[in-house]
């Protein structure tokens, strides 16, 4: 067959064209719901609107409207629910569409007599942290046992067990009676343990996220999950499922037949492992010892030959972490917007730890001072003397300890801070101890933080080319940085045309890789006390 050059450039105007016309198409959509999640209308006539997305958090909602121009604001002002009526509301972009619930409705009056309707609305992320984690969440309150729910495994697959756990808890109702509303739809007049929200659940023998120790005792479901998920690239998502406009979320697990809310555990992190199991999470944690452990690479943007040096590097037993496919390069056309990096200088030369001796130096020096006590009360006739010591040599030796180091102390001269004392520390002499010295160290080291903004369809789309919790990367001047979009928000009013401003990091800076090891052992050294707490044993373990 020949080669038809016509075509062929038809094709390429058509495409070109379209991607016009994506770009110069900003239409948002604004719908309000009923509790039921059942469409009431369409707004149309906002002045303003800005929604934000957080990762791993509920992000937020404001918009203004004129109040002689809003068509539903009896749904909001005159709902027969009153003001304890949940009221959806979502918000489509081109490729992104945000969903949340309002929280707070306002009439605002200037002084022109002009009234205004202020609507700021909460993300239905928040439904996870709106969930608590029962020690026991198939028992009832009055009996909760065992203790604590302990879980020890992959991190998506722990934070999905939890929050499956408990919403099952809630709406099966085993041990209360079900409370039906009566101006319920005919579906929802029906029990459903997978309504209003389901989990998408997890394949926990393909679950290659690091692995991780929970323990929940009537938790907050996001004050538990989340510092588990710290550094692990999995990322929480919530969002509504509309029969109507919504593709199955997990068609392999279960068919939704109403409208429902769906979280979601998704690993973001890029890395795989040899295996493709469970295992490979396994790995992913031990590499945390011997290596930064943060799911961030950089490539070699110099390469032009090998594939793994531009699109991936090997870990150190043997995970590939790919890198970013999308990266923002400075020039004349760069989506790069406001951008900031920050070079932080150290705050001490040495940090001091401590304030407690270890358990055994006070136990030796008590048993030393009573025996000599003793020995001169029979010496001298006067026994019992031995009951004169009370502990006042307790912390004193071997309770504080310094950790210096000797190249900052170089490079900042004799004009450099000197000392800082870490306030929550204990024991210097344990392992613990030591980690906490390196901690401080790094605390107070200087360091080089990161912050971007970048515009959407510059050249990437949200919600196309990316999402919220991705990798992306950027280079300013002759640096590289690769990071997570952290929040996403878009803006739209009657001055300016609607926006996407993304940002890629939080401007923090990273924390030592042995002493994030550590707190990981710690913390599953701490489930093993709970779980000897629960059984009757007491497994005091003292290097912790």
């Amino acid at each position: 067959m020949a080669w038809d050059h016509n075509a062929a450039a038809r094709r390429l105007d058509l495409a070109e064209r379209a991607d016009q016309q994506y770009m110069a198409d900003q239409t948002v959509l604004v719908r309000y719901w009923d509790k039921f999640l059942q469409e009431v209308g369409e707004e149309h006539n906002y002045s303003s609107l800005e929604i934000s997305r957080i990762k791993n958090g509920a992000g937020g909602l404001k918009m203004s409207i004129p109040r002689k121009d809003m068509v539903y604001y009896d749904h909001i002002f005159s709902n027969p629910d009153g003001a304890d009526a949940t009221i959806p509301i979502t918000v489509n972009t081109k490729a992104y569409r945000w969903d949340g619930y309002i929280t707070k409705a306002s009439i605002v009056r200037d002084e022109n007599g002009t009234e205004t309707v202020d609507i700021e609305a909460i993300h239905c992320w928040q439904h996870i942290a709106t969930t608590a984690c029962w020690a026991s969440p198939f028992a009832p309150i009055l009996a909760q046992w065992p203790r604590h729910m302990i879980l020890f495994g992959p991190a998506r697959t722990i934070a999905v067990l939890y929050l499956v756990t408990n919403l099952i808890r809630l709406q099966a109702s085993f041990w209360t009676i079900p409370d039906r509303w009566l101006d319920a739809p005919d579906w929802a007049q029906v029990g459903n343990a997978l309504w209003p929200i389901c989990v998408v659940p997890v394949d926990t023998f393909r679950d290659t996220s690091p692995w991780r120790a929970g323990s929940a005792r009537f938790d907050m479901a996001d004050q538990l999950i989340l510092p588990m998920l710290e550094d692990t690239g999995v990322q929480l998502d919530a969002f509504f499922y509309l029969p109507e406009e919504d593709e199955q979320p997990a068609p392999e697990w279960y068919y939704l037949d109403r409208p429902t809310v769906v979280i979601k555990a998704v690993d973001k992190s890029g890395v795989t492992g040899p295996s493709g199991t469970l295992l490979d999470g396994f790995v992913r944690m031990l590499e945390e010892w011997v290596d930064d452990g943060t799911p961030v690479r950089y490539p070699d943007f110099n390469s032009q030959t090998e594939y793994e040096s531009v699109y991936s590097s090997s870990g150190p037993l043997g995970t590939v972490r790919t890198f970013p496919h999308v990266w923002y390069l400075e020039g004349e056309y760069s989506g790069i917007g406001s951008s900031e990096i920050a070079l932080h200088k150290p705050l001490a030369q040495r940090v001091i730890v401590g304030g407690k001796s270890p358990g055994w130096v006070n136990a030796a020096i008590e048993i030393a001072m009573k025996n000599l006590l003793a020995w001169l009360g029979l010496l001298i006739g006067l026994p019992g003397l031995d009951s004169l010591y009370q502990g006042q040599l307790d912390d004193v030796f071997l309770a504080w300890a310094a950790f210096e180091d000797g190249g900052r102390t170089d490079r900042s001269g004799p004009f450099g801070f000197r000392e800082h004392v870490v306030t929550n520390s204990s024991k210097a002499f344990t392992l613990d101890g030591v980690m906490t010295g390196r901690r401080g160290l790094h605390t107070t080291r200087g360091y080089v933080s990161q912050k971007v903004s970048v515009g959407d369809g510059a050249p990437y789309r949200v919600g196309q080319d990316f999402d919220l919790g991705d990798q992306i990367g950027f280079v300013i001047g002759d640096q590289a940085f690769a990071d997570y979009v952290s929040e996403m928000t878009f803006r739209d009013d009657r001055k300016t045309a609607a926006r996407w401003e993304l940002t890629v990091g939080d401007g923090s800076d990273e924390e030592d890789s042995l002493v994030k090891a550590w707190d990981r052992m710690s913390a599953m050294a701490q489930m093993l006390r709970t779980l000897a707490t629960d059984v009757g044993a007491d497994l005091d373990l003292l290097i912790f």
